[in-house]
Parts: C-alpha cells; structure tokens; sequence
C-alpha cells in the first residue's frame, strides 16, 4: 500500500488539506483552485487516428513538440511531462487537478479530423469508431497500464499536497462497457483502487458532465446518477472502512430538457460537494455577475438541501476572468478549461503564453498572503 502524505477534507464550504483550509490567511481561504489536466494519461490503442506530438510537420500544432506518436511509449512520456509539470502549476496556487478514467475529448480544436465533431452523445458508439482511451475494459476491469498513470499523477500530487478530482466516466467512451452491470463493476473497481492503495488525496467525480442528452447508458445520466454515488460511498464505508468525497459534474443544470429540479436535488444532496460548468459567454453578454455559471450557483443554494447543509460549490471546467472574479466574490472555487491547454491532445503541460495565462496570474495573486492577511 501506498503511504499517503495528503489527505483531502471538507468542513461546511471550505476545502481542507492535511487538516488545514486552503490557502490559509488570504481572502480565498478553503477554496480549490484547479485545472482541467483529463488527457494526462491519454491513450489511444485503436491506432485509427494520426495522433501526433509535432515533429514540424503539423505547423496547426505548433504547440506542442515531441515528437510522433508511439502508443504505448507516447502516452507514459505525456504523463510524465505533466507530473513533471506539476510543481510549476502548485508554485502558482493551483492545488487539485482532474483526471479521467477514460480522458476527454482530444479532438477539441482539430478541424482536420471531421470524425471529432459533433455530440459524441448523438453517435450511438460515441467517440468509439475512431479512439480508444479507457482505463476500463468492456466488463467494467481496469486497464493495468492505464492505471499505472493514473496512480502515477496520484502519487506525485500527494508528495506535493495537491488533490486530485478523479472523474470515472466519459460520454465519449462510455459505449466500452458491454452493460450496466460492468459500469457498476468498474465503480467499485475504482473505489477498491483508490481506498486499497491507500490514496487520501482523492475526490470521485462519477461521470463529466452529467445530463440527459450525453452519455449512452441511463445510469450516468440526471435519472440515475445518484444511485453510483451512493454506491461509491458504500463500498468504500462497507469494504474499506473509509470515507470517499464523493460527486458529479453537471451539464446544462438549469436546462429543464436536460435536468428537472427533481433530478437536481437526487443527485447533489447525495454529493459531498457540488461540481458546475460554465463560463463567461461574451456573445450574449452573459459574463461576471450575469453569468449563467452564478445564476447555476444562486440556485444551488437556494435549494433546502442545501440551506439545511451547505457544501463546497466548486467548478473544475470553466473560463472567463470577469467568472472567476464574480465567483470568488461568492465564496466559489474555480477551475479552468482551455481547449489548447487541456483537451486538445497532445498538450504541452506546464505555463507558458496562451490564452490561459491570465488565469494562473490571478491566482498566484489571489493565493499569495499579503502582510495584511498575515
């Protein structure tokens, strides 16, 4: 078993970390700065796509610098980039990123491959035809190489006190899973996992963007989802003993052909915390204060559940600065999203001048104590 150093923990709405708040003695103590980092352990072993890490003959990727793709060679050198990345990331406040069992959507920004667009929740095999990247096999087992970068980002997180948001599902891979019955096996799969390695640094998201209209099987979307959250919290309180954080994201939350309030309440009284999505939306004008990422945050609250016990609200894929700022204002951790940054494969990990740059500035700034915190 693995000897944990970082131990994550939650009291009311504030995020603890070996005991203490987060960024303990500033104005955004207890909140959990993060990153969308899900393809650090990407891996495509169906070979049907020319994934690359530019060589110099991809100028559209100009990126990233690698060099071309070898699975499985290419993906253990992608994860150790991004651990080796990590520490830059932590010197700029950011303490927890998000891994995926079975990753994201790599195709983001590659107009190229025409195969990659559109909902992988209206392509009856989602993103299956062209690329395979699950840590699962069709019975819900762990893929033994997948895991071992999983459990490498884990570990180099725990030395460095950071946390890691651990999501099990992906609406563009979900179609591995032969039946709901492997979906529940590979729930509990992960859950001994995480608790058997002894892992304390660790939150389980079930799925990435829980709504009716993405994923293929009804157990990951708003009608059944509670019931894998209760399931993980389960096994890991009736097998080993310990207790997971456990939640799910959402997607369209206040879209009533995608959740009804019913449905909203199931799921996030069940949840440890809350994770939304959104952002800024400068075409509509809809930034800041009028963003629909705090009317989601304004409704949350004020449901009973929540009045009668509040929880940490924390996004782990958003953007926009005017967001941040308004979200910090209510006491709301932040994570960022950036195609190029994170979803976009290959990434070239670490922080370096794009359009991401703005956010690791502010929260530097934000988590630094001044004199007067002190």
């Amino acid at each position: 078993m693995y000897v944990a150093q970082t131990t994550v923990s939650l009291e009311g709405t504030k995020i603890f970390i070996n005991g203490q708040p987060t960024y303990s003695g500033t104005s955004v103590e207890g909140l959990l700065f993060n990153i969308r980092t899900v393809n650090a352990t990407f891996d495509d072993t169906l070979g049907q796509v020319n994934w690359w890490d530019d060589d110099g003959s991809h100028p559209e990727n100009d990126h990233a610098g690698y060099g071309q793709w070898q699975s499985s060679a290419s993906a253990s050198a992608n994860t150790e980039r991004f651990i080796a990345a990590l520490p830059e990331y932590q010197a700029h406040g950011i303490v927890a990123v998000n891994l995926n069992f079975q990753g994201g959507h790599p195709l983001n920004g590659k107009p190229e491959i025409a195969a990659g667009h559109g909902s992988a929740g209206r392509r009856p095999n989602g993103h299956r035809d062209f690329y395979h990247n699950s840590g699962f096999l069709s019975d819900g087992s762990i893929d033994e190489p997948y895991r071992k970068h999983i459990s490498a980002v884990i570990e180099a997180c725990d030395r460095l006190s950071m946390v890691v948001i651990l999501q099990l599902f992906y609406f563009g891979q979900d179609t591995v899973f032969s039946s709901e019955a492997a979906i529940c096996a590979a729930t509990d799969n992960a859950v001994d996992f995480v608790c058997s390695m002894g892992y304390r640094n660790v939150i389980i998201e079930i799925a990435n963007e829980v709504m009716a209209g993405h994923f293929h099987h009804e157990i990951l979307k708003p009608t059944r989802a509670a019931e894998l959250i209760h399931r993980v919290r389960a096994r890991a309180t009736d097998r080993h003993s310990q207790r997971l954080l456990v939640t799910t994201s959402e997607a369209a939350l206040l879209n009533s052909r995608q959740w009804t309030t019913e449905q909203i309440d199931a799921v996030f009284s069940a949840s440890d915390l809350i994770l939304i999505h959104g952002g800024d939306n400068i075409e509509t004008g809809r930034v800041g204060d009028a963003s629909e990422l705090v009317e989601k945050v304004e409704f949350l609250q004020s449901r009973p559940w929540y009045r009668r016990a509040s929880r940490p609200i924390i996004t782990n894929e958003s953007q926009g600065e005017q967001a941040l700022d308004a979200l910090v204002r209510r006491g709301i951790s932040f994570g960022l999203h950036s195609i190029i940054f994170q979803t976009m494969f290959p990434p070239k990990w670490g922080i370096w001048e794009n359009e991401t740059t703005w956010f690791f500035r502010k929260v530097k700034g934000l988590t630094q104590p001044t004199n007067s915190d002190r």
